[in-house]
């Protein structure tokens, strides 16, 4: 049970926002870094690369190495660029990416906010993605970068309509856009026996 002072002011919710995301993070976190040692030890196996398969008891302190070499790294941003785009675009396509997570539940209750319209809310969110890449591309005050973010932009946006007209399906199957529901409904019978679409 909260305490009253925190009922009070309304910190609550906002203290379980902090933990849900702080989990949330940490789990996708943990579930990217063993994916990446996983993928450069055997690619280090493949090419014969002495750095994935030698750092540390089998390879473990590589991802170390690399994060330390990042940190190191230094940010160049051209003379003439637009910085604070420059900077922000790719905040943009991160925070974009870990917010499509916010609605997807794990179990019945352990989802950090459901809404009522959350296929559509994961929908707007990977195309917020898509901007972050063309602000990349904007900032850098460079037709060719300019170029290639709105190239980029395009092709995902080419196959953001697929994937939209998929998801709608499958919201119509289920009468509901909510993924609790849409889960919920999966319980009779799976989707994709009716809607072959939806599998892929």
């Amino acid at each position: 049970m909260p305490a009253p002072i925190l009922l009070a002011i309304g910190l609550t919710n906002f203290i379980w926002l902090v933990v849900a995301l702080f989990i949330l993070f940490s789990v996708l976190s943990g579930v990217v870094l063993s994916l990446t040692w996983l993928e450069r030890k055997l690619l280090g196996r493949l090419q014969l690369r002495l750095g994935p398969t030698r750092t540390g008891p089998m390879g473990l302190l590589q991802p170390m190495a690399d994060a330390l070499k990042l940190i190191l790294k230094e940010d160049i941003v051209p003379a003439s660029s637009e910085k604070v785009l420059f900077w922000v675009a790719p905040i943009i396509v991160v925070v974009s990416a870990f917010m499509i997570w916010v609605t997807i539940p794990g179990t019945q209750n352990a989802v950090i906010q459901n809404l009522d319209l959350g296929l559509f809310y994961i929908i707007a969110f990977s195309v917020v993605g898509i901007l972050g890449l063309v602000l990349a591309g904007w900032g850098s005050a460079n037709k060719y970068g300019t170029l290639g973010g709105l190239r980029a932009a395009a092709q995902l946006i080419s196959y953001e309509i697929p994937i939209i007209m998929v998801a709608i399906s499958v919201g119509m199957l289920a009468q509901s856009f909510d993924l609790r529901e849409i889960v919920n409904q999966q319980d009779d019978y799976i989707f994709f026996l009716v809607q072959p679409l939806g599998l892929v």
